[in-house]
């Protein structure tokens, strides 16, 4: 196990892109802190910050539509290549505010960049790992992922919220993030279907994976897009508040360690308990908003479970595919994540507006029920049938 650990992450060419992956996650947490912020300064509602990014995730979905003809057209490195300069180059710009829908334009190219750059390299990633290591892989990959999110506020609390550092800072771990997958060029050997797969056709394949996917990204973004709106709510700095996210992703450790779990525990019944952990976190979450260490904590906790039904649900997904199929799919696959996201950064900023901050981990704790109920309805009709 330690074995394969290391192999992926120090010695075979994948540690390239696991770095590209962090560098990338790093300027994505800072985001997540300076741009809420950026907004309420301007005394942007809730509401709006919520819309502003839903209106980023409408950019992921209608870009899903194009990615594999683009990716096959121009190929991958190019593809990442112009991704990264257009997005940091909208980081250094969006520091100046302009007016809102200025900013609901930029967000929008941003969510473009953002999914061309993601599912290309997780795409590139499952064609150089087997099958066997490809949950390990996974968990390296998601951990590392957290591990960068978790970063990005921490260099804001260095730097501050408002400071033009932070934005800069962002913008150049963006274009780290290309530069450190020039040196796989020559490991670029599969074949890019340029035929998208649609959504019908993936859910056909695997319900249950189109409904985990959709859910998890519901929660998972109410939690990045708006933990910061939470803590402000409830009297936090926003400095104090961007720590939500950072204590939510300082689990992604625990993504490594699923990844060996997956190899004797089946990816569907890990997925039922992280629902399971994350309905019951948020709703310790409802009851206790006035210690800010507990609530540090059950942030934490919550991405154990969510742990769970990330890297399963991705390892799911890879392993119905095969490699020349997996730009299209994995598109698609972000799709189904992109409509859930867009539902629960939408909806939880409603609810953050109408109900105060109680509508925070009432809406996460809708998303895994929801999914519980889907679950429930599923099963006894796949008895029936």
């Amino acid at each position: 196990m330690l074995k394969t650990f290391l192999s992926l992450l120090f010695l075979q060419p994948t540690k390239f892109l696991y770095l590209s992956f962090f560098c990338f996650a790093s300027a994505i947490g800072i985001n997540l802190v300076t741009f809420p912020t950026l907004l309420k300064s301007n005394k942007i509602n809730p509401s709006q910050i919520g819309l502003a990014f839903g209106v980023e995730i409408l950019g992921v979905a209608i870009m899903s539509f194009f990615l594999s003809k683009l990716a096959g057209k121009i190929g991958i490195i190019k593809s990442i290549k112009y991704a990264a300069i257009i997005y940091s180059s909208i980081i250094l710009i969006s520091f100046f505010y302009y007016n809102y829908f200025w900013w609901l334009f930029l967000v929008f190219i941003l969510g473009c960049c953002w999914l061309v750059m993601a599912i290309t390299r997780i795409s590139w990633l499952n064609n150089m790992v087997s099958t066997e290591d490809r949950g390990v892989a996974l968990g390296i990959f998601s951990a590392l992922i957290s591990l960068g999110v978790a970063f990005g506020p921490v260099v804001v609390k260095i730097f501050g919220a408002s400071s033009y550092w932070s934005f800069l800072t962002s913008a150049t771990l963006v274009l780290m993030a290309f530069l450190c997958i020039i040196p796989l060029k020559k490991h670029l050997n599969f074949h890019i279907n340029s035929q998208r797969i649609s959504l019908k056709e993936f859910y056909k394949k695997n319900p249950n994976n189109f409904w985990s996917r959709f859910f998890l990204d519901f929660t998972t973004y109410v939690i990045v897009s708006l933990s910061v709106v939470f803590g402000i709510s409830i009297g936090f700095s926003p400095e104090l508040s961007g720590l939500f996210i950072t204590a939510y992703m300082a689990s992604g450790f625990f993504d490594i360690i699923v990844g060996f779990i997956l190899k004797k525990v089946s990816a569907k019944k890990l997925i039922n308990i992280g629902f399971l952990g994350c309905l019951y976190c948020f709703l310790l979450v409802s009851l206790y908003q006035k210690s800010y260490p507990f609530l540090i904590l059950l942030f934490f906790i919550f991405g154990l479970f969510i742990a769970c039904i990330y890297v399963s649900v991705f390892k799911m997904m890879n392993d119905d595919y095969p490699p020349q199929e997996l730009v299209s799919a994995n598109a698609t696959f972000q799709l189904v994540g992109t409509c859930g996201s867009i539902f629960g950064t939408i909806i939880g900023g409603l609810m953050i507006e109408y109900f105060g901050a109680q509508g925070f981990p009432i809406i996460i704790c809708f998303g895994a029920l929801f999914y519980l109920t889907f679950l429930v309805i599923y099963e006894k009709t796949k008895k029936q049938n």
